[in-house]
């Protein structure tokens, strides 16, 4: 009988470990300065894939397996643009809300990011705030995490690493939203057993992220005219009815009517995953810096 693991402490441990590097990255960049494209793509490297390779080389994992690098039919990748598109949008809504009540109740503006480590020109911020931060976050998480996770069985997987991904990124007003997100990301990972269609959907949000943030002014012309903003819900409204329905096709295409989903029989070999002191030092980290960003920045 192989010996028991607290895949909690191991995967916490692991999430703290990348956290902290995260905030020491945040403190030094007052020192330093602007970084360029090749710099980022280290600091990813260094911060993100570095330690997801030792935690698989230390276990042994095969990583094809362990993060989940399935290759998914290229059939589905409209289905998956317009998961993303759907995700965008109903997490922008949101956001709006939340953000409208933390300002109004408490008047605090957060600042949403543990550190920014975008370029400047448009090729650098496509790069660095889209491509890099959907990859690395969601082979860290919805690849890596989230397999551990899920030997405590799916559902657990799912909202403990949305749950995580959501304190990731230290704002209060965008909680909801990336807990949303993340779970929408997790349920797109379970359904095809793959992390590149949640990368294409997390991209696509980071994408119209960014086109917003670059654009705001003209953005907010354009909603003044009433015959684009019916325009504009009119498409988002026929994007949800075509992802709702393209999302029944693809459950039924990948699960089929007597194909049922694995659930871990083992879970009490792996200890439990809400004790582990690293989890909780991780999320006291996460509200810490929440807390500073709205206070202090």
């Amino acid at each position: 009988m192989s010996k028991k693991r607290d895949i909690s402490k191991e995967i916490s441990a692991l999430l703290l470990v990348i956290l902290v590097l995260l905030l020491a990255l945040s403190i030094c960049r007052q020192w330093l300065p602007a970084l360029t494209t090749g710099w980022t793509c280290l600091i990813y490297g260094v911060i993100y894939l570095i330690p997801i390779l030792i935690y698989t080389k230390t276990h042994r994992y095969k990583k094809r397996y362990a993060l989940r690098l399935k290759f998914v039919s290229p059939r589905y990748w409209l289905f998956v643009l317009l998961f993303g598109l759907s995700v965008c949008l109903i997490c922008t809504l949101i956001n709006v809300g939340t953000t409208a009540f933390v300002r109004s109740v408490f008047h605090i503006t957060f600042q949403p990011n543990i550190v920014d480590l975008s370029g400047k020109s448009s090729a650098s911020l496509i790069l660095t705030s889209v491509l890099l931060p959907a990859l690395s976050e969601e082979l860290l998480l919805r690849g890596l995490v989230q397999s551990e996770y899920e030997k405590y069985g799916i559902t657990i997987g799912v909202l403990l690493t949305a749950t995580v991904f959501a304190l990731f990124h230290t704002s209060p007003t965008q909680l909801p939203s990336l807990f949303v997100a993340g779970v929408c990301y997790g349920v797109l990972t379970v359904l095809f057993r793959s992390v590149w269609p949640a990368v294409f959907a997390h991209a696509i949000n980071n994408g119209v992220a960014l086109l917003i943030a670059r654009n705001t002014e003209f953005i907010r012309y354009l909603f003044q005219d009433e015959l684009f903003l019916i325009l504009f819900v009119l498409v988002c409204f026929l994007v949800l009815i075509f992802t709702l329905k393209m999302l029944e096709t693809a459950v039924s295409d990948q699960l089929g009517k007597h194909r049922t989903l694995q659930k871990s029989t083992r879970s009490l070999a792996y200890g439990d995953p809400l004790l582990s002191p690293y989890i909780w030092i991780f999320a006291a980290l996460c509200i810490g810096k929440m807390v500073y960003n709205g206070f202090f920045n």
